[in-house]
């Protein structure tokens, strides 16, 4: 009886949104994504910038009707931590959010799939400022666009963890501690070097690495904290901060986060 009483309740219940699938995509996945969007015909857009998620400035921009005004505002509100700003792509059996690599600077909604402020963002050449960090080495360079202006990599002596106990441990901890910061202060004046010449025209920093590491080195290092309003939330996916991270820099910085959602 009561088990037949909740399978009749759950089929009365309303839908709700829910995330189905998450991806990072490259430039040229989120390019064909909105492709597949716009020749869908049957999603309308929105378009929230980072200012309007923070203030929580977007209820109107949503859609009158359900399903879609649920769908909408569940993707916003899960969004607003972001500093880039949201896209969203609506219809009736669900949603594509897309959290662009750089801020959108357009506030506004479309009864059809516009992808025009997504693309005219995709295809800026903005010039950004890339740390990569992990103790033990770092990666610096400059892209503009998608491609490297100048770069320079380092690797410093770092002590791996030490197990025993008492005085000697303390005399490691404290000779640890030292390493960590030449390593940050090494970096922070490499980056500076190789910024001064485009310093003028920084639009952006993107930041790379664990990121324990990368918060002790933003409280140690001036640059960072001068930098701050350029700098991006988003924290790289690096592995190794080397040539080859240099070489991968600009697919990186150009991700974007997309999130799938749909009713259940």
């Amino acid at each position: 009886m009561l088990g037949r009483v909740k399978r009749e309740h759950e089929m009365k219940s309303p839908s709700r949104p829910h995330p189905a699938e998450r991806r990072r995509v490259s430039k040229r996945g989120a390019l064909g994504l909105l492709d597949d969007l716009e020749s869908q015909d049957r999603h309308a857009a929105i378009f929230i910038s980072a200012d309007a998620l923070a203030a929580g400035d977007w209820l109107h921009l949503l859609p009158d009707s359900e399903p879609e005004r649920s769908l909408a505002h569940a993707a916003a509100s899960s969004a607003q931590d972001g500093d880039t700003g949201l896209a969203l792509y609506v219809a009736s059996d669900g949603a594509v959010a897309i959290r662009p690599p750089l801020p959108l600077a357009v506030d506004g909604a479309a009864a059809r799939a516009d992808a025009a402020p997504l693309r005219a963002m995709l295809a800026s050449q903005p010039t950004i400022g890339v740390i990569m960090l992990r103790l033990g080495r770092f990666a610096v360079c400059v892209l503009r666009g998608e491609r490297v202006l100048a770069s320079k990599t380092d690797s410093r002596y770092m002590k791996n963890r030490h197990r025993a106990g008492g005085q000697s441990q303390r005399r490691f901890e404290r000779s640890r501690e030292r390493l960590i910061r030449e390593l940050y202060d090494k970096t922070c004046e490499t980056a500076r070097t190789v910024f001064a010449p485009y310093a003028e025209d920084m639009d952006y920093i993107a930041l790379g690495g664990e990121r324990g590491v990368l918060d002790g080195f933003i409280k140690r290092c001036r640059l960072t904290r001068e930098m701050k309003a350029k700098t991006l939330s988003r924290r790289l996916d690096v592995r190794e901060p080397n040539q080859r991270a240099i070489e991968g820099a600009a697919r990186e910085v150009w991700k974007s986060d997309v999130t799938f959602w749909e009713l259940r």
